[in-house]
């Protein structure tokens, strides 16, 4: 199944079905971790859709960093990312995994696993492969992605990995962490991992673009940029080394000359 990107359903708040959403007061300002290193590409701060809850289930923003090939991506929620769990009116919503695409089509050909459990909003256990709603942290490709969010918020999606490829050697990492700013509880997650592992042509400008969603889709964030990679160049010696070089060259000229 294919997913639009941007796919930000602005129809209004719909209550879940089977569970009460009452309107809260939210807001949120960028958290301190996202210094004037990262650029904020998606502001959703504010605005729960397709469905309520408040700030518990408000998707904030998003932002990126790009060091050579290493792109780290920072995703602010209201929503409990730390844990991956989010408990409201007597029962238990999950995080999503990070969507990814840069090849500029329909759908999301990577995903970013954040390693923990995950269960759509029928609460069955969603994974790629081990039974367990729990896989390995880190960016899969060959992915298929796992629908089930309450059907009258199917704009929301996709939501999780349902099967993939995790890529070896994309120097993964990730943090998490939480904070208070602009008057309410916010929760971020990090991710980075090296373009150069995914098999895709950066000598271009590229065009990235991520979502990410809750299990039950009560609200979404999708954001877009453009990616210009600046691979590092070859390593200058220090003037230090130079001089070594220098005198060493010159040493063996002399001796050769002596003889």
């Amino acid at each position: 199944m294919q997913f639009l990107k941007n796919p930000k359903n602005i129809l209004g708040a719909i209550a879940l079905i089977g569970a009460p959403f009452f309107s809260a007061p939210l807001n949120a300002d960028p958290l301190p971790v996202w210094d004037s290193t990262w650029t904020q590409f998606a502001v959703d701060d504010g605005i729960v859709g397709p469905g309520g809850g408040g700030q518990a289930f408000d998707a904030e923003y998003f932002f990126y960093s790009l060091n050579g090939t290493q792109l780290s991506i920072g995703l602010q929620t209201g929503f409990d990312v730390v844990s991956g769990q989010q408990a409201y009116s007597g029962r238990d919503y999950f995080a999503g995994d990070l969507a990814i695409s840069f090849d500029g089509a329909p759908g999301y050909e990577f995903g970013v696993d954040f390693g923990l459990l995950t269960k759509d909003y029928f609460l069955q256990i969603v994974d790629t492969g081990s039974n367990t709603g729990i896989d390995d942290g880190g960016i899969y490709k060959n992915v298929a992605w796992n629908s089930n969010v309450v059907p009258a918020h199917a704009g929301s999606a996709p939501f999780a990995l349902d099967g993939g490829d995790r890529i070896v050697g994309a120097n993964f990492s990730q943090q998490s962490g939480s904070g208070t700013a602009g008057g309410n509880t916010s929760y971020f997650r990090i991710v980075s991992f090296d373009l150069a592992s995914l098999g895709i042509d950066y000598s271009n400008p590229i065009e990235m673009d991520a979502h990410w969603t809750m299990s039950c889709g009560n609200d979404t964030i999708n954001g877009g940029a453009t990616l210009t990679v600046r691979e590092p160049g070859p390593s200058i010696p220090e003037p230090a080394s130079v001089v070594l070089l220098a005198t060493g060259l010159l040493g063996l000229f002399a001796r050769r000359r002596l003889q």
